[in-house]
């Protein structure tokens, strides 16, 4: 059977600190606001990618919905002319799936930004700002639901966090030139 070492002759942890940049300066440490946003815009990226199967559920419901309201249109009006399932389907095909691409496009963007944001780059900052601004903007003209709501909301949260006297500090301290 054997015995448990010493814990005096273990050695010793290292100490834990900030990495140096190449000057000696210490690196600043992020504030746990910019920590907290960061993780809001990963949240705000699922709930794009969460927004795929309701779109594809909702186009569907709603070509169905838009041809049968054209047929009772057309036979009110006593039209002979009516429109070609087929052709509708695919339209709505297409607009369904230029939607899906520009959600995964826009959580992409959200990811992206939010990393440099972490990063340290203001002008990140200023980008998801002007995201956040255009998304409340637009649910005022927009009939919003739950979803578009949450999004605003979380949004709102995270661009609040970012311009909390502790981030704004973080983001005005110098960093190193040449990186994206």
């Amino acid at each position: 059977m054997t015995t448990a070492p010493d814990p005096s002759s273990l050695p010793s942890a290292p100490e834990i600190s900030a990495p140096e940049i190449d000057d000696g300066r210490r690196a600043p440490v992020r504030p746990r606001e910019v920590v907290i946003s960061f993780w809001a815009w990963i949240a705000a990226a699922a709930l794009e990618v969460v927004l795929i199967p309701l779109v594809l559920a909702d186009g569907h419901l709603l070509t169905d919905e838009a041809l049968d309201e054209e047929r009772a249109g057309a036979v009110l009006r006593g039209d002979s002319v009516q429109l070609d399932s087929g052709v509708v389907r695919f339209g709505a095909g297409v607009v369904i799936g230029v939607v899906c691409v520009a959600v995964l496009a826009l959580a992409a963007a959200y990811v992206w930004f939010a990393l440099r944001m972490l990063a340290g780059r203001g002008w990140a900052r200023v980008v998801l700002i002007g995201l956040t601004v255009v998304s409340a903007v637009s649910s005022f003209w927009v009939d919003t639901d739950w979803y578009g709501m949450s999004m605003v909301g979380l949004s709102v949260f995270a661009t609040l966090l970012m311009v909390m006297p502790t981030a704004n500090a973080y983001f005005a301290e110098p960093r190193s030139r040449g990186q994206v």
